[in-house]
């Protein structure tokens, strides 16, 4: 009673329920003006978004070079009131300790305009080993503490947001061999 018989040929081809007419020459230029209008409007939109893309872009660039000029402007304008001191102190006339108290009021007034722009001094002193990361070593003297150790400062080093402007300059122990 399970079992299957074998299909006749009719039972293999079947007829589709409906038969698809074929489509008109106006039909299927119509769908592909369509398909044409429909791709038009998204490549605009495409160069559309890539234009918009591309002045942003520039839109920042502007506007990151405006802020950067601008804070050398504020920099370069403090800078602007140290040599109007250094120059008011040359024109002075004033005995050596009124000259002195001036160039340290102005040294002082430096070292902020440094320090707001992001620069501090590397602390280095005699004792420490020698680092060539924060260093340069300008002599080397015979002596008797552990070798490669700082003896003596003779320039002071800087750093700028964690980066080194300028090493300190320094004299070093070797031993003599």
């Amino acid at each position: 009673m399970g079992e299957k018989q074998p299909m006749t040929q009719a039972e293999h081809t079947q007829e589709p329920k409906e038969p698809m007419a074929p489509a008109t020459l106006d039909e299927c230029q119509a769908l592909l003006a369509d398909a044409r209008r429909e791709a038009d409007e998204l490549r605009d939109k495409y160069i559309r978004a890539v234009a918009e893309a591309e002045n942003a872009r520039k839109w920042a660039e502007r506007d990151a070079r405006a802020r950067a000029t601008e804070h050398q402007r504020r920099l370069l304008r403090q800078l602007l009131d140290v040599v109007d001191n250094l120059e008011r102190a040359l024109t002075a006339q004033a005995d050596l300790a009124e000259l002195r108290q001036g160039v340290e009021l102005t040294l002082r007034q430096f070292t902020r305009v440094l320090a707001q722009a992001g620069v501090e001094r590397l602390t280095v002193e005699p004792g420490q080993p020698f680092d060539p990361m924060y260093h340069e070593a300008v002599e080397v003297r015979p002596g008797d503490v552990p070798e490669e150790t700082v003896i003596e400062v003779v320039q002071a080093g800087y750093r700028h947001e964690g980066a080194v402007l300028r090493p300190a300059r320094v004299v070093v122990i070797r031993r003599p061999s």
